[in-house]
């Protein structure tokens, strides 16, 4: 019983548009597919179901490509729930069959299998059009659903069978492409060549070599093929080659002296080779040397002997069979082909012998057919076996049937030729037009991801092209762009003085239309300007000039330097005036006791001086209480100053960490890598809130940084880690900055984090404690982990915010 997609009484739209669509993807009743089992596989142990299909509805059946949990290999389509998911757009989710207002009647809900849980996505083919179903079912009902990752994990699934749809197509295609490719081969000894869309030669066959002279391709490979032309051919050449890259075939005669300079006449098919995208990525140029024909009245000695020298240039061999008498004639080359002696006695069965198992039935079904088809040429392709060596090759061989007046056969006669650097070429090329394609993809992967536009333009600077990042930057569709000029994306009076660029390089060639670099002002289609970069460059081609510009939008970049600078600004302000208010506690705590002693001890003198007699011991005693005053209100500024300095409270507010350590962090880390500093990031995945200071725990961030990275300079190995962790269930965030530094010396740990404490020659030792107090001011707790000579971890505490806490503030 199928339990992968079933319904009630909803209808399956079985028209000729989805017919033809799944005939399209030749899927339909095909055997099963490893790479369709495998999803319906991974879709079941995903999602925990107990059975998932992959499905096609046409013809009034739900027929299954892939299945498991079930045997049936289709169903009918009323009864099936997919009829419903692929008239949606999205995933369909259903917890409850039996909840569900159409599907609660269905039968394979009320009966058995009694499915409950059902989840599915329709399948779309190349044009979007939905063809078929993803689903996984269950027994059990499911009130959750599926989770996210379940749910993320079908839709990939989906993706992943609609890429191998399309690809079963574009496998067909090349197939079919290549069989055409292999009789046209076959079937001729036309010169064949594959150029680019510019001209250039890309390939040329062996008997195209040979026919222009030349001994090797690679003496003329990259060379432009159109020049090769003279006089009036040379236009229809070109004529010829600009019909093929409008997709168009080119056909014409003329003349075209080989390489070494014999005067050649030749007609000429030249037909577009389509990319993946169905537009030309290369041409197809076929040129029959048709000289015998324009020279009619050379001897027929002539002819002969130049038959003769082809003969025994190409190695082509001829045969002859009388049907009548039995008798078989075959020339030296043609027995050299299959490896004969020149004494062997030529039979079928000998032949037959030597042709490959896999060719010989065909071969034997048109060679040697005691009566003639439908034409009485025939023409095959196979492999043969040398009788000699034993060496695999491949043999073409043109054959055609004479007949008397009664239509009987009388006699066979054909050429044979050595195709085998044929087929060894050939393969080459589909190598190499598969590597063309991948390159042309990770070209065009690159540069729609890249977030520079791209624009191309000729001389004149008409726009030619126009990238999709360059859509989405000037918010002009290419349609509405390219034909018009460059002068349009740029405003006055930028517009104004780019009119005067071209005239200026062609009177003086000095190029500096192409500088690198630029930094000018563009314009959007709805008139807003942006600041932007250009890098130009220039190419020619077919005789006209090129220019491509690359565009970067420098908007984001001004504000985040603007913003860097601000930041710096704001913490180098917070630094200083921290650190003082750090000295100033300090000193007014240091500098009360002596005063405290100094106050004593005049006080002390004052007792003394009361016992004693003399003309200058009042003069005396009023110095003292002189001295006395002022050291009390001495005393008085130094309990107001630290009194001062303890009111010094901060704003707080709510701050999301990971942005509150890149920006510390990217004035921190600036020249680490100069430094050779090895920086790693151990975040939260969700990054957490805290409720701080930003610019006073930037501030400590800052310190600790600078400090790691100065703490590793006399090391080799230098790593740093900057590490987030949520502990306390989600209330304390603990942030860490460990370095491989040369560690601290336990005396020094003890007291790191007291005024006056550094390990530094240059220094003033208030930058752990300042820290210490910024901490603590957020309620939080500092402290340190080293071990000598393999580094330090400094680790502080935060207040985390949790998300209903930010819901309950905001309500409030």
């Amino acid at each position: 019983m199928a339990i992968s997609s079933f319904s009630s009484g909803v209808s399956v739209l079985d028209g000729q548009e989805r017919l033809t669509a799944v005939r399209d993807l030749s899927i339909l009743d095909t055997p099963p597919e490893a790479a369709f089992d495998d999803v319906v596989l991974i879709a079941a142990q995903v999602c925990q179901a107990s059975a998932a299909s992959i499905g096609f509805l046409v013809e009034g059946r739900h027929w299954f490509k892939a299945r498991i949990g079930f045997d049936a290999v289709e169903i009918p389509a009323d009864l099936s729930i997919c009829a419903y998911t692929i008239q949606q757009p999205g995933l369909t989710v259903i917890p409850d069959l039996r909840e569900h207002p159409e599907f609660r009647h269905n039968p394979f809900v009320t009966g058995d299998p009694g499915l409950r849980f059902y989840a599915g996505i329709a399948l779309r083919d190349e044009n979007g059009f939905p063809v078929g179903t993803l689903t996984v079912v269950d027994r059990d009902a499911r009130p959750e659903g599926l989770s996210g990752v379940q749910e993320r994990t079908l839709l990939a699934l989906a993706r992943s069978v609609r890429r191998e749809m399309k690809l079963r197509k574009a496998e067909r295609e090349l197939a079919q492409k290549t069989e055409m490719l292999d009789r046209l081969h076959a079937s001729s000894e036309d010169c064949i060549k594959v150029l680019d869309l510019e001209g250039r030669l890309r390939f040329m066959s062996e008997g195209g070599c040979q026919a222009m002279e030349v001994e090797t391709f690679a003496d003329i490979e990259g060379c432009n093929w159109l020049d090769f032309w003279t006089g009036p051919t040379a236009d229809d050449a070109r004529k010829a080659v600009l019909r093929a890259k409008t997709g168009d075939t080119g056909h014409f005669r003329g003349f075209c002296p080989t390489v070494v300079g014999t005067p050649k006449w030749w007609d000429v098919i030249v037909t577009p080779i389509m990319g993946s995208d169905n537009k030309p990525d290369g041409l197809l140029a076929i040129s029959r040397d048709i000289t015998g024909l324009q020279h009619a009245e050379e001897s027929l000695r002539q002819s002969e002997e130049r038959l003769r020298l082809a003969i025994e240039t190409t190695g082509l061999g001829i045969w002859d069979f009388n049907t009548l008498t039995g008798e078989r004639q075959w020339t030296a080359e043609a027995r050299d082909l299959f490896g004969f002696a020149p004494d062997t006695a030529i039979t079928q069965e000998l032949v037959l012998d030597r042709i490959h198992p896999d060719d010989r039935e065909r071969v034997a079904g048109t060679a040697y057919l005691d009566q003639p088809g439908d034409s009485l040429t025939f023409t095959n392709t196979f492999r043969i076996v040398r009788a000699d060596n034993g060496e695999e090759r491949w043999i073409t061989s043109v054959g055609h049937t004479l007949v008397d007046k009664y239509g009987k056969p009388t006699r066979k006669l054909g050429i044979a030729q050595d195709v085998t650097h044929h087929v060894v070429a050939e393969e080459a090329l589909r190598a190499s037009q598969d590597d063309l394609l991948r390159q042309t993809a990770h070209l065009q992967s690159i540069l729609a991801t890249v977030p520079d536009a791209m624009v191309v333009s000729d001389e004149k600077w008409i726009i030619t092209s126009f990238s999709a990042t360059a859509v989405k930057m000037f918010g002009y569709q290419p349609e509405e762009i390219i034909g018009t000029s460059v002068k349009f994306l740029m405003p006055v009076p930028y517009r104004d003085s780019h009119e005067g660029f071209m005239p200026h390089y062609r009177q003086t060639g000095e190029r500096r239309i192409t500088e690198s670099g630029r930094v000018a002002v563009a314009q959007r289609k709805d008139g807003s300007t942006f600041p932007m970069e250009v890098h130009l460059g220039e190419m020619e081609s077919g005789g006209q000039r090129f220019f491509t510009a690359f565009i970067r939008d420098l908007t984001d970049r001004q504000y985040t330097e603007k913003r860097m600078q601000e930041l710096q600004t704001e913490l180098a302000y917070m630094s200083r005036l921290t650190a003082m208010g750090e000295m100033g506690s300090t000193l007014a705590h240091v500098v009360n006791q002596p005063l405290t002693a100094i106050t004593g001890y005049l006080k002390g003198c004052g007792m003394i001086l009361d016992r004693m007699d003399g003309e200058h011991i009042p003069m005396l005693r009023h110095g003292i209480e002189g001295a006395v005053e002022e050291a009390l209100r001495a005393g008085e500024v130094i309990r107001q100053l630290r009194a001062f300095v303890a009111r010094g409270e901060t704003d707080q507010g709510v701050e999301d960490l990971r942005k509150l350590l890149e920006e510390a962090s990217a004035l921190a880390l600036a020249g680490a890598k100069d430094k050779g500093i090895k920086v790693d990031f151990d975040l939260p995945h969700e990054s957490p809130k805290v409720l701080v200071s930003r610019v006073q725990i930037q501030q400590v961030l800052l310190n600790l940084v600078r400090n790691a990275m100065e703490a590793m300079q006399d090391v080799n190995e230098r790593n740093l880690t900057i590490k987030a962790e949520v502990e306390d269930e989600g209330a304390i965030v603990r942030l860490s900055v460990i370095d491989t530094g040369s560690g601290i010396a336990p005396a020094v740990q003890e007291r790191l984090f007291s005024p006056f404490t550094t390990t530094k020659k240059t220094g003033m030792g208030v930058g752990l404690s300042i820290c210490r107090t910024i901490i603590e001011a957020h309620g939080g707790k500092i402290w340190a982990e080293s071990t000598p000579e393999e580094g330090t971890a400094f680790h502080f505490t935060l207040k985390a915010v949790k998300e209903e806490e930010l819901a309950e503030a905001a309500e409030v």
